[in-house]
């Protein structure tokens, strides 16, 4: 039940490291990965690999070694399958370590035929997918270089082809959902690169870090991508690079790719057509309201008409009764003062 050729293994009633690993070839268009080695830890250390190591990862340099070297130590049992007996598997919690170990062509060869044995690469750094969590179907990556191959864009070479394997969907690739990676404040460049590939920060972690030789704290800054945001051709095109179709899960990946594009169309059309219905409901009623408010307008006017012209003859009643009075008024002011005595006063 089992697979072995996988780091990961996903299906409805478990979620665990498979027992074993094959950590495959990946070729790149500068270089070339390939698994890890015992003696790999030893050229790192020659080509200066640990080199600024708290500006690179936020960790000393005796920190990162020993970080690097288990790292590698685990790659190897678990590609041997010795992992079962010592570490767990079957528990949910176990995390798993695939390294790759890359290769440049030496421009100091002569090679006269691809396949001439004379030929020696040289060496210059490695590629880790870390923390493999079958459970979540994560993992976190981390590439390692020599002093002198920083800044030359061999980590834009490696890390999208290390991804397209690991999103890739299994067999042909490790059939992950997240793969994420952390980063301090103070590797700007690092973080440049990561955006540009698509990575998405997700978080920060303040005062994680500790920087011996500025003696502060540092904060730790996490980025990470999705399965569905991942394209496997975007993140080689944007720095001039092409996808190589023999390398494991590429297919798969940009077939995964196409498949989600699709149903993304399917949704927003699907969300434009709820719009539009919405629209119409809206102005539907919206006609309705101005229409009613019509019909109240007109009410109203017909009311106030009404009103008005009982009004008027209400005022032409009173008009004519005060001019009556007037009347009375003005004769009864013509009179002699004599003749108006006892005028307001009754018979009983």
């Amino acid at each position: 039940m089992l697979e072995s050729n996988n780091g990961v293994i996903s299906d409805d009633n478990m979620r665990v490291l498979s027992e074993s690993i094959e950590i495959p070839q990946i070729q790149g268009e500068m270089l070339t990965l390939r698994a890890a080695q015992w003696n790999d830890f030893a050229a790192l250390e020659h080509i200066g690999a640990f080199a600024n190591s708290v500006g690179l990862v936020g960790k000393t340099g005796e920190s990162t070694r020993a970080i690097v070297r288990s790292w590698i130590q685990r790659s190897i049992r678990w590609q041997k399958g010795i992992r079962t007996q010592e570490e767990g598997l079957q528990d949910a919690e176990a995390r798993g370590v695939m390294a790759w170990s890359m290769f440049v062509a030496n421009s100091d060869d002569t090679v006269t035929d691809e396949t001439d044995t004379n030929r020696h690469d040289e060496f210059i750094g490695m590629a880790f997918l870390v923390d493999i969590d079958a459970w979540a179907s994560s993992a976190r990556i981390q590439v390692i270089l020599g002093e002198n191959y920083r800044g030359r864009g061999y980590t834009r070479d490696a890390m999208p082809r290390v991804m397209t394997y690991g999103f890739a969907p299994k067999p042909a690739g490790l059939g992950l959902h997240r793969i994420w990676i952390s980063v301090p404040s103070t590797n700007t460049r690092s973080q440049a690169v990561y955006q540009s590939l698509g990575f998405i920060e997700t978080g920060v972690s303040r005062d994680s870090l500790w920087d011996d030789i500025e003696e502060r704290y540092i904060d730790m800054h996490v980025y990470d991508m999705l399965v569905d945001e991942y394209d496997p051709i975007r993140s080689l095109e944007a720095f001039g690079l092409h996808a190589i179709m023999d390398n494991p899960g590429v297919r798969e990946a940009l077939a995964q790719h196409e498949h989600t594009m699709e149903l993304r169309k399917r949704v927003s059309h699907e969300e434009q057509d709820l719009t539009v219905t919405q629209t119409e409901m809206e102005s539907d009623s919206l006609a309705r309201e101005n229409h009613n408010n019509e019909v109240d307008s007109t009410r109203g006017h017909e009311y106030v008409r009404e009103a008005g012209a009982v009004s008027s003859q209400h005022r032409e009643k009173i008009t004519e009764h005060g001019e009556h009075e007037d009347e009375l008024s003005t004769s009864n002011a013509e009179l002699p003062w004599w003749r108006k005595l006892g005028a307001g006063r009754t018979r009983n």
